[in-house]
């Protein structure tokens, strides 16, 4: 992600996509917040290595399409939530996610049995559309 630039932006980028991940492919923002502001990255605040957190998030990011930002229907007051973008699908797996977070517990992804079966089931639907553009070409 990002051809090399930006490493620490692609850690933190790799960390919301796993919180995404493991929320059930969709995170609402306060959690998302929440685990950022557990390492110290807050929305008000800017880091000089991510420049303006929230705009990251929610301008640059959605830009790119590495993530989604949507309003969450029927809430009131507003709330959001976060959601892999087109180009995070494109260029990375739910099971390559798996296997980061699955380093980090030092442990296998099979040691998370739901998350294990999410990300088959995402590398069955990618073989499943491959089969299928081939079909039709």
């Amino acid at each position: 992600m990002f051809g090399g630039r930006g490493l620490p932006k692609t850690g933190l980028l790799i960390n919301l996509l796993s919180v995404i991940f493991i929320t059930g492919s969709c995170a609402p923002e306060e959690v998302i917040w929440e685990v950022l502001k557990a390492i110290g990255v807050y929305a008000g605040r800017e880091p000089f290595i991510y420049g303006k957190p929230r705009e990251l998030l929610t301008i640059d990011w959605v830009q790119r399409k590495y993530l989604e930002y949507r309003e969450v229907p029927n809430s009131a007051p507003p709330r959001y939530e976060f959601l892999w973008g087109p180009r995070a699908h494109s260029e990375s797996t739910k099971q390559k996610v798996l296997e980061f977070l699955a380093k980090l517990y030092n442990s296998i992804p099979i040691s998370f049995p739901s998350w294990y079966k999410d990300a088959l089931k995402d590398v069955e639907e990618r073989a499943q559309a491959i089969i299928s553009t081939t079909d039709d070409a």
